[in-house]
């Protein structure tokens, strides 16, 4: 796939990678380059964290910024999974 650079230096990241990556407008990414590659990744978002329940469970609890875990979400990282 390629993409055209406008001349202000944007360019438009196809929606099968914004999906792919969960970026929405107004989401940070990070630059870099590899050799003659340049590498564009998701910024680091804050860590999901373990926690206990007064139970004692051992829970997951996802950042207030994680992408939400909609069906869609869901069938696109199982078509993914090996």
């Amino acid at each position: 796939m390629t993409a055209v650079l406008s001349t202000k230096g944007q360019l438009v990241i196809p929606q099968q990678f914004r999906r792919a990556l969960h970026l929405h407008a107004g989401d940070k990414v990070a630059l870099f380059l590899e050799g003659d590659r340049l590498v564009l990744k998701r910024s680091s978002a804050t860590p999901a964290r373990l926690l206990k329940t007064r139970s004692g469970r051992r829970v997951l609890e996802a950042p207030a910024d994680a992408p939400p875990m909609t069906p869609e979400v869901v069938k696109i990282l199982l078509s993914e999974f090996p």
